[in-house]
């Protein structure tokens, strides 16, 4: 008797792509008692599908150099958990916040099997950032309302941010900064006209929606996507950005006005009163109340924060300093390292990858990765579990590409 055995072709990944979507449905149509932990529900049952198919597929994990690092990095944040948690539930939540996400690199690396695969999830997640771009475009044009704070009383010329259904224009700009190279990446390496134009649309949309964030963070770390693909994928890029630096003044007043308005001493008094500069400033005294281990984690300018300590706390609105105080000089050290060997690996993984197309699109992927990360530095783009999340998982992707196969092996007959 013969058994007919197939290598599986990871449909579960398309989940974790529409992440921006199913996250809005759980919060706001359906099933919303389901919503602070449908991603962990969904994290599990992948796992749980993982741990069958090992079992009857014969299915084998992959081993990966990032391993040791991450490891290293989960055992500091531990034992900063051990020897320095004023409040115990407060620095659970807040170990958990710095390592689960880090959990879905291993989804993105070991259940990824063929570029067919990985280029069809990369469409899938361009169209839902589409859609997600489009309906902020919506918003834009019907004039949906936006809270007094989220621009300066000075900026009378922005009469509304668009936050489509992520509800953050901050945020919403960084989804736009992750998936913005990927859809130029993917126009640039198709040799198909009609493609082409298909990613040409998906990118001028999600253009426009980072525009109308009017996202300062977003666009400065557009510029530095912008340049990287300039130096890496089309020089021409460059060139059109230089143009595009001369002409916004006079195409667009209202961005050139927002950016401009960054230098004058109105912004930044506004800020060192209530904003950025004056929170920074607040983390940094902190920080220096503990240099090298924190003031603990969860304790300070994140979510975790702002849940147990209302009155006290606030967003510092820049990650890597809420790290640093947090977790100190260790913590913030391991943090940036683990970066840095994580974006050595994928751009290897990148310089190994065998079709041209594949490795033209990862590039995309890796660039969008970079400005999230830039990002960061003004926003707390990570306390977002679907930034974290797509970050993680596109990264065990990136790895996971020099070991694919064009298509599916053929079915295999086994032996009783």
């Amino acid at each position: 008797m013969e058994a007919i055995k197939a290598k599986s072709w990871g449909l579960e990944l398309y989940f974790i792509v529409l992440y921006v979507i199913l996250d809005w449905f759980f919060r706001q149509v359906a099933f919303t008692s389901l919503q602070g932990i449908w991603d962990e529900l969904l994290f599990i049952t992948i796992v749980g599908i993982w741990i069958y198919r090992s079992a009857v597929e014969g299915l084998r994990p992959r081993g990966s150099s990032i391993l040791l690092p991450i490891l290293l990095y989960g055992a500091l944040m531990l034992f900063l958990f051990l020897i320095n948690s004023p409040n115990d539930v407060v620095a659970l939540e807040g170990i958990r916040v710095m390592l689960q996400y880090v959990f879905w690199f291993f989804l993105g690396y070991n259940l990824l099997f063929t570029r067919m695969q990985a280029k069809s999830l990369v469409d899938v997640f361009l169209l839902a950032c589409t859609l997600v771009a489009l309906y902020g475009i919506y918003q834009y044009l019907s004039g949906v309302e936006m809270p007094a704070g989220w621009v300066d009383s000075t900026e009378t010329s922005i009469t509304t941010r668009v936050f489509s259904i992520i509800g953050s224009p901050n945020i919403l700009g960084s989804l736009m900064v992750l998936a913005m190279p990927a859809a130029f990446a993917m126009y640039f390496g198709s040799n198909q006209a009609f493609k082409k134009l298909v990613y040409a649309g998906l990118l001028l949309v999600m253009a426009a929606c980072l525009v109308l964030t009017f996202s300062r963070g977003a666009w400065l770390a557009f510029i530095l996507e912008a340049i990287l693909l300039g130096l890496w994928v089309d020089k021409r890029i460059l060139v059109a950005m230089v143009l595009l630096a001369v002409l916004t003044p006079a195409l667009m007043p209202t961005v050139y006005d927002r950016l401009a308005y960054m230098t004058s001493p109105e912004y930044l008094a506004s800020s060192e009163r209530g904003g950025r500069l004056g929170r920074w400033d607040k983390a940094l005294d902190y920080w220096q109340t503990s240099p090298a281990v924190g003031v603990g984690l969860g304790e300070f300018g994140g979510a975790v924060a702002a849940r147990y300590y209302p009155e006290d706390s606030f967003y510092v609105d820049n990650w890597y300093l809420k790290v640093g105080t947090e977790t100190g000089w260790l913590g913030l050290s391991a943090t940036l390292l683990l970066f840095v060997i994580a974006l050595r690996k994928a751009r290897r993984s990148l310089d190994r990858t065998r079709d041209d197309y594949i490795r033209c699109m990862g590039l995309g992927l890796f660039i969008g990765m970079i400005g999230v990360l830039a990002h960061n530095g003004v926003e707390n783009v990570f306390e977002v579990p679907m930034m974290a999340s797509y970050f993680w998982f596109f990264l065990g992707f990136l790895l996971a590409l020099p070991y694919l196969p064009a298509s599916a092996p053929p079915l295999e007959t086994a032996e009783p």
